[in-house]
């Protein structure tokens, strides 16, 4: 019998997802800076923002899995967040589970409404394709989420930038507050 090297490998506590088919990409300030509710003139357009890894075999309806990392950075008191988005397919849900750090997960629905629940680490959520959904950090290290989902969800971020999360999550004297 061989014994062979798995395809991929990940250190989710302190690194990377690595491996042939790993896409990534960084975030700076300047690519999401309209998510904030106030510019900050003082973050410069430069400051990684948030990290996202992911891989897939290739072909329709694989399984996709993620990580992403949120820096622990405040805009004006605003605490970091991903740009969000929706599924294209509304039918396809996703699941996140908290690896470190802690944060929220903020969802919304097509209407506009919201709600967060925690993430940290050992948590698990499930996503229902309708709704939308963006992670925030609120602590003081990097929020590092792992994430899976089909590769026919796809991502529709144009409804976000059409009608943005109506909620707002700022750290102010170490306390959570929502504007």
């Amino acid at each position: 019998m061989e014994i062979r090297e798995p395809k991929y490998s990940h250190d989710f506590f302190n690194g990377v997802i690595t491996g042939n088919g790993v896409q990534a990409y960084k975030k700076l300030y300047k690519d999401i800076s309209f998510a904030y509710e106030s510019k900050d003139e003082d973050l410069d357009e430069n400051t990684e923002m948030y990290e996202v890894y992911h891989f897939d075999e290739g072909g329709e309806n694989t399984l996709l899995w993620g990580l992403t990392i949120v820096h622990p950075i405040t805009v004006n008191g605003e605490c970091n967040l991903t740009r969000g988005h929706f599924h294209k397919d509304r039918t396809e849900p996703e699941i996140y589970f908290g690896l470190g750090g802690e944060g929220l997960l903020m969802y919304m629905d097509e209407a506009g409404n919201s709600f967060c629940e925690k993430v940290y680490k050992g948590s698990i959520h499930y996503i229902h394709g309708n709704y939308a959904h963006r992670l925030i950090n609120t602590g003081d290290i990097d929020f590092k989420i792992g994430a899976c989902w089909r590769s026919v969800a796809g991502h529709d971020y144009k409804a976000i930038e059409n009608n943005p999360f109506p909620k707002k999550v700022y750290k102010i004297e170490n306390k959570i507050t929502f504007k």
